[in-house]
């Protein structure tokens, strides 16, 4: 590492060498200025490090405003979350109720969940960013790899063409030769009659041409008589080759496809999403909010759907919260029952269905079948299949769907379709002798799916996120999974089993006490009602039961900030306790905001400047100018 010059020395002209730097006034200091740093009361609790360890930007933050002058940043604006100089304070704040100078602002921010978030932010961003790099090297080397298979299989493909065209050469000149003798011969064939005709033509001639030149008018009269029929025969003949007579001509006619062929193939890119995934902090904090086991969602029994004699598997619920079913018995149907769990219709299907998956923003569905290998498509508005789509090995597979493909569950495989049923790729499943009874998807795209005693999750591109079996080894049915990555599994003879995002168990929603055989579930869309089947027994209705620890919107994510004196008890079960920044409060103020938390209390001045301060407590203090807070932050 270059010396570095002690900068207060630089100042008095002096030329010494720095070994520390200060963290606090970002400088460089020699031995003599470190001791006198450390002895001044004002300056002894700066940070001094190995000056090996200082940084490669010098100015580890900007403290001035650059609008201004580069004054000096004095303020913070809670109302704006910015920084402020004193113009800035006078242009853009005047009517701001929460102004506080940095310096009470600041109290706590290196224990601040905001801090904290920016820290684990920057490792998040350099480890993807690492991982990135790597993929994108490991797939420049696959693709100079394929590139080199791809020039193989163009070489392949022109000595195929090249043996292609030469067996065709080979074939065309064996024709030429079988027409071009078939003609010599017919040509032949004409020449020998044509001389034999010509032979006894002459034998006549002589024979006249002696009358004429030495004969008596009775000779000559006899033979005109004589050769009457003779020469009629040879007019006749004469007549009949020049009819037929024709002359031919050998010429090639080349294939005027080959004027078509521009080139051997064509170069295919096919893209598929990488494996390298990026979910931004804040994203997870919005969406997927840290909670402990007993504050997840709870269901109880509601009620029981009046089905008689049917044998339910397959079953969803579609965005107008109308229950749909699958009866496996006989040739089978689907039940549809409204929001009200009240019967409505059934449509018939031609073959005996097993599992169904609706086509989002289409009133279509598809069932994969129990024994046949077929998918049948549903088409709602007509309450009728549609059509019916051939797949190998897909009965009593399960089906899932996308607004632009069907996953069916085949031997060993998840087969992608597209929405017509043609086959695009499959991904494999660990068990190749088995076939994914069940399969759900997440919002990331990710595929789960049950194979009796295994469940799986796999990404798009075929990679294995995780498996999970039970310690017993249970068959596993019907899976769900919710907004926020947690699966629900039906484990036969045990109820419903929930595990973590991460493919951890976490506990039972639905014990199976009674020994009661699930076999099926589904939920709504914001997952306030689960729909549980116990095969050719009931299918029953849970709802959503909220807890006083737990107290949930609409949608199941966890109101973090109801009022702003509940703000410390939230922040301190996420860090395990201390003190409470403005970071903290404004932090989670943003995100309750963000979830469309309604609430009628500001937070002020003093709020920040009492709570600020370890244990002090808030008694009758006016928060916001507009109601008052009590209790210990």
């Amino acid at each position: 590492m270059e010396k570095v010059k002690c900068e207060p020395c630089k100042i008095r002209d002096r030329n010494n060498v720095s070994n520390h730097w200060c963290v606090i006034c970002e400088e460089a200091l020699c031995s003599d200025c470190t001791e006198n740093h450390r002895s001044m009361k004002m300056l002894r609790h700066h940070e001094l490090i190995d000056i090996s360890k200082m940084p490669a930007h010098t100015l580890i933050v900007e403290h001035s405003c650059l609008k201004h002058g580069k004054m000096p940043f004095e303020y913070f604006c809670i109302d704006h979350d910015v920084l402020s100089c004193k113009e800035c304070l006078a242009e853009n704040h005047r009517s701001c109720q929460k102004v506080m100078s940095v310096d009470i602002a600041c109290k706590g921010a290196k224990q601040s969940q905001s801090f904290i978030d920016a820290m684990e932010l920057v490792d998040h961003v350099l480890e993807t960013t690492h991982t990135i790099g790597k993929d994108e090297k490991s797939c420049i080397e696959n693709v100079v790899k394929e590139a080199n298979s791809v020039k193989t299989a163009v070489k392949i493909v022109k000595e195929e063409a090249i043996r292609h065209i030469e067996a065709l050469e080979k074939s065309l000149l064996h024709d030429l030769d079988l027409k071009k003798d078939e003609i010599i011969q017919k040509s032949k064939t004409t020449i020998n009659e044509t001389e034999d005709i010509e032979k006894k033509t002459k034998d006549k001639k002589d024979i006249f041409d002696l009358v004429d030149k030495h004969g008596s008018e009775k000779q000559a009269f006899i033979a005109a008589h004589a050769y009457k029929q003779d020469l009629t025969d040879l007019e006749k003949r004469v007549a009949g080759i020049t009819e037929k007579l024709t002359r031919f001509k050998i010429s090639l006619n080349p294939e005027k496809s080959l004027e078509s062929i521009n080139s051997l193939g064509s170069i295919e890119l096919s893209e598929v999403q990488s494996a390298v995934k990026f979910v931004q902090k804040k994203k997870c904090q919005s969406q997927m909010p840290i909670v402990q086991p007993h504050s997840l969602p709870n269901f109880v029994h509601k009620r029981d759907l009046d089905i008689k004699y049917a044998l339910i598997y397959g079953m969803t619920i579609n965005d107008n919260k109308e229950v749909i079913l699958v009866d496996t018995m006989q040739c089978g149907r689907i039940l549809v029952y409204d929001d009200n769990d009240n019967y409505k219709f059934q449509i018939d299907t031609k073959h005996q269905p097993w599992d169904i998956a609706l086509i989002p923003g289409k009133n279509l569905g598809v069932l994969t079948s129990h024994q046949e290998e077929v998918l049948q498509f549903v088409d709602f508005d007509q309450k009728k299949i549609s059509r019916t789509v051939s797949v190998k090995e897909s009965n009593q597979g399960g089906v899932a769907a996308t607004n632009k493909n069907i996953f069916a569950g085949t031997k060993g495989n998840i087969n992608i379709l597209d929405l017509e049923g043609r086959f695009i790729r499959s991904v494999k499943t660990k068990n190749k002798n088995e076939t994914p009874w069940y399969i759900s998807l997440d919002k990331s795209g990710n595929i789960y799916y049950t194979e009796r005693k295994v469940m799986g999750c796999i990404r798009n591109d075929g990679t294995f996120v995780y498996t999970y079996s039970t310690p017993n080894k249970d068959s596993m049915w019907k899976i769900a999974v919710d907004n926020n990555g947690y699966v629900y599994i039906v484990v036969f003879q045990n109820g419903i089993c929930r595990l973590k995002p991460d493919g951890t168990f976490m506990d039972i929603v639905i014990k199976d006490e009674q020994c009661f055989e699930y076999v099926g579930i589904c939920f709504t869309s914001n997952f306030s009602k689960m729909i549980l089947s116990q095969g050719n027994r009931t299918v029953s209705v849970f709802v959503y039961a909220p807890t006083e620890k737990h107290a949930l919107d609409t949608h199941g994510v966890e109101k973090l900030l109801l009022v702003e004196s509940t703000v410390s008890r939230n922040i301190n079960r996420r860090r395990g306790g201390g003190s409470v920044s403005v970071l903290d409060v404004i932090d989670a103020n943003r995100r309750a905001g963000s979830r469309g938390v309604g609430t009628s209390h500001g937070i002020g001045i003093e709020f920040i400047t009492h709570g600020s301060s370890s244990g002090r407590g808030l008694s009758g203090a006016t928060v916001g100018g507009r109601t008052s807070v009590s209790g210990t932050i």
